[in-house]
């Protein structure tokens, strides 16, 4: 999961559609173990990092929480049907602690690059707590990444609408979005994969004013569908 270049994009839709996009940048070391820094959407502290295993097959999550340094279990991609996992979701909208999930079903299943992946469907067992997780091996949670325990809800805290290895789109769900368009301010480049540009009516800045594109700048495009994508163009 964590040995290339990896981006995620987020969508939010309320009274339109917003796609926050956050991704690796660069490594660190802390207490002998090597991470993966997060940065880009609420990331930009750089204090998020992750850490995998490789033998156990899971991911951790580093932050900052009252000062000190913490790290959690976020996933675990070794698990089966019918095991369960104790759920953290720090510094996120769901509750941090929400106790044991089941693991209900696991899907291979065939994404963009053709290859298949498992997608991992999990339930709460506390009746206090109303979620459906669900992981991708080797990306991590369809809800936010530090959310392992969140449900994907593109009307609520956001789904995964697109994933990027290295550059090339692994993962894509075009129901709220036009298209996926890869980003990465560390490679200087993006990509646009499956992107209609007849289908913009136009851009704007954060202010909702009318602007020609340009690159190297915070812009919105909105399309025909009434569907609003938040980028960053870099040439």
């Amino acid at each position: 999961m964590l040995d290339h270049d990896s981006e995620w994009h987020l969508t939010v839709c309320n009274n339109g559609c917003i796609t926050d996009i956050y991704f690796t940048d660069g490594d660190t070391l802390y207490n002998n173990y090597n991470y993966k820094i997060l940065n880009g959407y609420h990331y930009i502290s750089k204090t998020f990092w992750l850490r995998e295993d490789i033998i156990s097959e899971r991911i951790y999550l580093s932050f900052i929480q009252n000062s000190n340094r913490k790290e959690v279990l976020l996933y675990d991609f070794n698990l089966q049907k019918g095991d369960s996992i104790n759920i953290n979701n720090p510094i996120s909208p769901f509750v941090s602690n929400p106790g044991l999930y089941l693991v209900d079903s696991i899907i291979n299943k065939q994404l963009n690059d053709g290859l298949y992946y498992d997608h991992f469907y999990l339930s709460p067992l506390s009746s206090q707590i109303n979620e459906s997780a669900v992981w991708i091996e080797g990306i991590g949670s369809l809800s936010l990444i530090n959310a392992p325990g969140g449900t994907p809800n593109v009307n609520g805290s956001g789904k995964l609408s697109c994933y990027f290895n290295d550059g090339n789109l692994i993962y894509s769900q075009l129901d709220s979005i036009s298209a996926c368009v890869y980003t990465n301010p560390n490679l200087n480049s993006f990509n646009m994969q499956q992107i209609d540009e007849s289908a913009i009516l136009f851009y704007s800045d954060l202010l909702g004013r009318k602007i020609k594109f340009s690159t190297n700048k915070l812009i919105i495009t909105h399309y025909e569908n009434g569907l609003v994508e938040k980028k960053i163009y870099l040439d």
